[in-house]
């Protein structure tokens, strides 16, 4: 059960990031770039470069150079609030807009084609299980499970 699971976890990273590849191609951007934009779009509450390595488990250094790109291409903006001046957040601008609308798009259509056979129970009982699944997942890393 599990390989067939890690399998198909494989796939659905390879759907998503073909269903990214045009608009990616289009902008000139990488799947890390755009991942990093429309997860500062779509979780604003988490808005540093730490949140981003912590929350999507991606290496620090290649948020490090993401962040950097996005910076100078005018999508991010850094910004250090008062009281705390070591965080340095992270804003996006009003160029990020744009790319951040049709990022959306694919996400819904991820999405869709994910669910397209899916009732409205079922979806509720997916997302309560991988609600669960992720909680199982967490917990374990942080008991060092990875090591």
């Amino acid at each position: 059960m599990l390989p067939a699971f890690f399998i198909r976890s494989q796939a659905l990273r390879k759907l998503y990031c073909a269903l990214f590849t045009p608009l990616l191609e289009q902008c000139g951007m990488t799947q890390l770039e755009m991942d990093v934009l429309l997860f500062l779009a779509n979780n604003p509450s988490y808005d540093t470069a730490r949140d981003i390595v912590e929350k999507r488990h991606l290496a620090k250094s290649h948020v490090s150079v993401g962040v950097e790109s996005l910076v100078d291409r005018g999508f991010l903006e850094r910004q250090r609030r008062d009281g705390n001046r070591k965080i340095i957040h992270l804003r996006l601008t009003e160029a990020a807009a744009p790319v951040i609308r049709y990022g959306r798009a694919v996400q819904r259509r991820y999405g869709q084609l994910l669910l397209a056979e899916f009732t409205e129970e079922e979806r509720r009982e997916l997302f309560r299980l991988l609600e669960k699944l992720g909680k199982n997942v967490e917990s374990a890393l942080s008991a060092g499970a990875e090591r």
